[in-house]
């Protein structure tokens, strides 16, 4: 009885994931797009890089890099340069970054539509140019 029950213990452990199932979401107000989550194990994070891709090709960037707050905890980025190119559908994922050096984990890509005006573009722009 003891054996079985180590294990089932090992098993739920080793499989417990860092981001809780079906959190990871996106949505878009027109203006922003919002990318949310909540962690569920922490144990050996040490931060959480959100990456970001727009259109159907090219490659994932960095946008964002939050540090590890605690198990159960909430996660909130705010995208306002999202409006700065002109594609409408992007993609998000997660990577996680472990403490041990062991290879990151990874979380999505969620997809989200996001259409933003002409002159919310082209304010955008003129407003970047002068910060």
């Amino acid at each position: 009885f003891t054996l079985v029950f180590s294990i089932a213990l090992l098993s739920v452990s080793v499989f417990a994931g860092v981001i809780k199932d079906g959190s990871l979401r996106a949505n878009s107000d027109g203006s922003y797009i919002t990318v949310r989550w909540l962690s569920e194990d922490e144990t050996g994070v040490v931060n959480y890089v959100l990456e970001r891709k727009a259109g159907i090709n090219g490659a994932f960037a960095p946008v964002a890099e939050f540090y590890a707050k605690g198990n159960n905890s909430r996660y909130e980025f705010v995208d306002d340069n999202a409006f700065r190119v002109s594609e409408s559908i992007y993609k998000y994922q997660v990577k996680v970054v472990f403490s041990n050096g062991q290879s990151p984990a990874y979380y999505g890509p969620i997809t989200v539509s996001h259409r933003t005006s002409d002159v919310r573009r082209t304010w955008g722009s003129i407003k970047a140019m002068f910060q």
